[in-house]
C-alpha cells in the first residue's frame, strides 16, 4: 500500500474510531454492497437497493461529513444554526 494512502486511511480511521484494518474492512464492505461488480456493468445490469434500515451516503456527503466531524464543537454548532 503507498504510504500517503496508509496515512489517509489511518486519519479516516482515527476519525471514525476503528482500527485501520476495520476502516479498510468496512470501506471494502460497502463498496460491494452498493456498486455492481464490473463485470455486470453495462449488461442490463440494475444495482441492488440499499437494504431495509441502511443508509447509504455518496462519497461528497461522507466527505462532508469528514470535515463537520473535524471541526471544534462550537464551529459544529454554528454551522448547524445555520440549517435551521
Amino acid at each position: 500500500m503507498p504510504p500517503e494512502l496508509k496515512e489517509r486511511l489511518g486519519r479516516e480511521a482515527e476519525i471514525n474510531g476503528r482500527s485501520l484494518n476495520a476502516e479498510i474492512v468496512d470501506r471494502l464492505r460497502k463498496s460491494l454492497e452498493t456498486r455492481p461488480p464490473l463485470s455486470l456493468v453495462g449488461e442490463g445490469y440494475q444495482a441492488q437497493q440499499p437494504r431495509e434500515g441502511y443508509d447509504a451516503i455518496t462519497d461528497i456527503e461522507r466527505q462532508l461529513l469528514t470535515i463537520f466531524r473535524r471541526l471544534p464543537v462550537e464551529k459544529q454548532l454554528a454551522l448547524l444554526s445555520l440549517f435551521k
